[in-house]
């Protein structure tokens, strides 16, 4: 009998294999792509990690991506490496953050000024606002005598791709860019992977061991809050119209 209590990442789409598929009460899962949940944690707020567990592992880990060769632990290492995390207070952003914090990366965030207490515990050593005029300025200063390891643009559109763009340029260093979405008229100099979450290194180190060890002592939080918005299918529309309408530091759910 299986008395424990798990979420996964759904890997429907990238199988095309309905009994994977989200949408259903009982779901085929992959172990690789399975973690236990703590009695402390509810599936409303568990439900906020899956895909962000995935795209930000991904994003910071594979090769293909950042490749960064320091994987996360219970008692990282500090590793004299900076990371730039763009839009730390998204669902990706956060969990982001987290990982890198906790492979023992120096990690410099951006978020509205509501959102900077958020972000900063989660482990950001310092968060400006992205809409001040002067963003580029502070996060130069601030990787002063850094040695950036590259950056993750969790938010992924122009108003985010000009200004990291720029810090670059400034910093004088080529280093990779991970993002969550493709830009669709790259620059000189600056062309950010577009970092898919099916991909995520699926070794046990990570979903099989670190996450449900850190979910447990609470290393790992399951940030941003959840927003429950209606129950049954019938309400996916208007969870995802809430969603466009536009949410800060919460993630939409519809339970079932």
């Amino acid at each position: 009998m299986i008395t424990d209590i798990v979420y996964r990442h759904s890997q429907s789409l990238r199988d095309q294999d309905p009994a994977k598929g989200a949408f259903q009460l009982y779901p085929l899962a992959e172990e690789v792509f399975t973690s236990v949940i703590p009695d402390s944690m509810s599936f409303e707020q568990a439900v906020v990690l899956p895909v962000a567990v995935s795209t930000a592992t991904a994003g910071l880990y594979l090769p293909k991506y950042l490749g960064l060769p320091y994987l996360p632990s219970s008692d990282p290492k500090p590793t004299e490496k900076a990371l730039l995390v763009w839009g730390g207070a998204s669902s990706v952003g956060a969990v982001t953050i987290q990982f890198a914090v906790a492979s023992g990366l120096k990690v410099i965030s951006t978020a509205s000024p509501a959102n900077h207490e958020f972000v900063k515990a989660l482990g950001a050593s310092a968060v400006f606002d992205y809409r001040s005029p002067s963003v580029v300025e502070d996060v130069v200063k601030e990787l002063e005598g850094s040695d950036l390891a590259g950056v993750f643009d969790a938010i992924s559109e122009e108003p985010s791709f000009e200004p990291i763009t720029e810090i670059l340029k400034r910093v004088g260093r080529q280093v990779k860019v991970a993002a969550v979405q493709t830009r669709q008229k790259p620059s000189e100099g600056f062309d950010p992977i577009f970092g898919m979450s099916y991909p995520v290194p699926s070794h046990s180190s990570i979903w099989g061991k670190f996450v449900p060890e850190a979910l447990a002592s609470g290393q790992l939080q399951a940030k941003p809050d959840p927003v429950v918005v209606g129950h049954g299918l019938s309400e996916i529309e208007h969870g995802l119209k809430v969603q466009k309408a536009g949410v800060s530091a919460k993630k939409i759910v519809v339970t079932l």
